[in-house]
């Protein structure tokens, strides 16, 4: 079962998710994934793509930001859809 900090900070996790897709974001969790973020959020007009690590505590460690930070820049994105057994690249369908 998880523990309390666990599910308090899902709880935070899904009221932030809720939040951008009242923006207009699709927004995915990365539940459990211990990574340097918890959401990915997609504006698909402002083609934005948002990587959030959710805090509640108002001192987020350094480390946490700094591999956040290290994650900008400009990346290709290739939507592709696993079928099967099989890639498809959807960007040659484009």
């Amino acid at each position: 079962m998880a523990g309390k900090a666990y599910r308090k900070g899902a709880k935070y996790e899904y009221y932030v998710k809720k939040t951008l897709e009242e923006k207009g974001y699709l927004v995915v969790r990365s539940a459990g994934s211990h990574g340097p973020f918890d959401l990915v959020a997609i504006d698909i007009k402002k083609r934005e793509i948002l990587l959030v690590q959710v805090k509640k505590r108002k001192n987020v460690p350094s480390p946490v930001r700094e591999a956040l930070a290290r994650l900008a820049g400009t990346y290709a994105v290739k939507p592709m859809l696993y079928l099967r057994g099989e890639w498809v690249d959807l960007s040659k369908e484009a």
